[in-house]
């Protein structure tokens, strides 16, 4: 009888042990409330027990939420630099500036105020109160929205992410990570993953050389005379380079040389004319900065080691030139196939494509006004990107159009009479919708093929007298050139404060078909993201101080190359045409990127996309 009370004692106390242990589970969670949720997702990641939920499930959370106290703030992911003011993001990377993960218990019911339902990401069509049949849901931390300038209308209530699956620690943590973005070990610390993150941003490639201070860029080809009377101002040529615009082409490089230097081939230079003055005069300053890295050949595991994951650009020498396109895209075929089609161009005065310039210069500037609550979030209020007039042709007429467009001035007509060139430009296109059997022509490098998810291929066809003024894409980039070449001079993403990124107001150039002019005519209410206001030919180191840190890398690609340029890493496009037939023609691939970032945010720092986290 002793032996059964004995048994029945101990029997008990491990039933009140367990019982305690629960309670003290249950008291280790702290108490979450529906209406705190909208604000701390602005923070990070809420994982929410639902009241009621099932012992087991609190007890593996439990767990999770010791393993999340114990790993570093920089295990999760970087969303902005804590210090708006700091000048390393790396000090603001190790003074926790990734998001938290607060993990608790509902207290109240699954509804939001005024008895609004939430909204179930995995079950959308789900809008009911209840939540009978799961116990755990996540709210994914809400980034900042920066392409809005103006306060949002009213309180946004996310949605949440519900678990189905086993109550085991490794399985909901995977959940939570994935869902949070985060890198914690079941076995506590950072997982393999993370540690491979965390290696990878910690190994970014970095230009090193010549900064932009030392550097003085030279204006190539037309831009020297013709971006001056595209700027209003043509009285300036006269005052710079005299009254005779005739002058041999030895003593323009000369002119603008700040080396003295002479035309490579000055025998080869058309007179001053307002067109070609120097198509065979290439700056030497150009030459002089650091040079992208060229090779003849990658494997997908080379791509994805030194160049993809470092965000580091490359030129694939020849990547492009067996391509069908290679040999079949002449003028000639494009038109006959399609010639009756209409297509969208963009129209520019003498090949400068989206330049910033003084809002003071438009027509409708005195009438203009933007919204306080908006110009007091604008850096530069007094600047404006430029954006190209737009026309709807058939193919055929905009074939036309730049066969014509780079006619030289007659050296018995007045320069100081001289219209702006009218550039038109086949931009960033879409192959599928207006060319769909073109793609059968092209060969997506084996390098990247299953490896990123392509979101847009694109054909660029111009005169090949364009100059695209400095900016970023957010996606990874595989520029293939067929016909004349691009000169790219690229700046890295990795402190954008130099770049001077932020919103700047948009104006759009009208065009006069008939007589062949543009207008400076209408101001927009709208902004751009990716374009910096800073002039890379002519720096205003007194506006824009910190460009003068800035490292430049020439990435130039002839007749046949890939460039591989990294999401983000800003650039300026000269581009130069096929001597012979007189245009410039390219494709690219956008993908989505492997590294990403929050933009217009010039201290936010490039991290992981979550898309690939498979790929860690």
């Amino acid at each position: 009888m002793a032996s059964c009370e004995l048994l029945f004692v101990l029997l008990m106390s491990s039933i009140f042990a367990q019982l305690i242990g629960v309670l003290e589970v249950q008291a280790a969670l702290p108490s979450i409330f529906m209406t705190d949720i909208p604000e701390d997702v602005k923070k990070g990641c809420v994982v929410v027990l639902l009241s009621g939920g099932n012992p087991q499930l609190r007890g593996v959370l439990d767990e999770i939420d010791q393993l999340f106290h114990t790993v570093q703030p920089p295990v999760a992911s970087p969303a902005v630099w804590a210090d708006d003011e700091a000048d390393d993001p790396t000090d603001a990377d190790r003074a926790g500036i990734a998001p938290l993960v607060k993990i608790g218990i509902l207290d109240g019911q699954f509804i939001w105020e005024d008895s609004l339902p939430v909204k179930l990401v995995n079950e959308p069509d789900d809008t009911m109160s209840n939540h009978h049949g799961y116990s755990l849901v996540v709210f994914q931390q809400q980034k900042t929205d920066r392409k809005c300038l103006l306060p949002p209308p009213k309180v946004h209530f996310p949605e949440a992410d519900i678990y189905f699956g086993p109550f085991s620690t490794p399985a909901v943590l995977e959940f939570i990570n994935i869902k949070c973005n985060t890198y914690v070990s079941a076995n506590g610390g950072i997982s393999v993953e993370g540690i491979h993150r965390h290696h990878i941003l910690e190994n970014l490639f970095k230009v090193t050389g010549q900064s932009m201070g030392g550097i003085q860029f030279q204006k190539s080809r037309s831009q020297t005379c013709n971006n001056e009377m595209n700027d209003g101002v043509s009285s300036h040529i006269e005052e710079k380079y005299g009254a005779d615009l005739k002058e041999s082409c030895s003593s323009v490089c000369d002119l603008i040389s700040d080396d003295g230097g002479s035309c490579h081939d000055a025998s080869s230079c058309q007179t001053l004319g307002g067109q070609d003055i120097l198509r065979n005069c290439p700056s030497k300053k150009v030459e002089e900065i650091s040079q992208c890295e060229r090779v003849s050949h990658l494997s997908k595991e080379d791509f994805f080691l030194r160049y993809l994951s470092q965000s580091r650009p490359v030129v694939i020498e020849n990547g492009a030139s067996q391509w069908p396109a290679f040999r079949k895209w002449s003028m000639e075929s494009l038109k006959k196939w399609y010639g009756e089609e209409k297509v969208h161009i963009k129209l520019a005065p003498d090949g400068i494509f989206e330049g910033v310039e003084p809002a003071e210069v438009w027509e409708d500037h005195d009438k203009f006004e933007i919204p306080a609550a908006i110009a007091d979030k604008l850096p530069y209020p007094d600047l404006v990107v430029v954006r190209p007039a737009t026309q709807n042709v058939k193919f055929a007429d905009f074939i036309e159009i730049i066969q014509n467009s780079s006619q030289p001035l007659s050296q018995t007509q007045d320069p100081k009479q001289r219209k702006p060139r009218v550039s038109a430009y086949l931009e960033y296109s879409s192959i599928r919708t207006y060319f769909p059997e073109l793609e059968e022509d092209l060969e997506e490098p084996d390098f990247v093929r299953n490896l990123l998810d392509r979101r847009h291929l694109n054909i660029w066809l111009s005169d090949g007298d364009t100059l695209g003024k400095l900016h970023f894409d957010p996606f990874d980039n595989l520029l293939c050139q067929l016909r004349g070449r691009k000169e790219l001079i690229l700046f890295e993403p990795h402190n954008n404060t130099r770049l001077y990124e932020a919103h700047v107001p948009e104006a759009l150039l009208g065009f006069d078909p008939v007589s062949r002019t543009f207008r400076r005519k209408k101001l927009m209410d709208s902004t751009s993201m990716v374009m910096s206001p800073v002039d890379v030919l002519k720096p205003n180191y007194q506006m824009f101080p910190a460009f003068a840190d800035a490292q430049p890398l020439n990435c130039t690609i002839n007749e046949g190359d890939i460039l591989f340029m990294p999401a983000f890493w800003w650039h300026e496009v000269q581009s130069y045409p096929n001597e012979i037939e007189r245009r410039n023609l390219a494709v690219n691939f956008w993908y989505e990127p492997f590294l990403t970032k929050e933009f217009p945010c010039p201290r936010c720092p490039l991290d992981i996309n979550p898309h690939y986290r498979h790929l860690l």
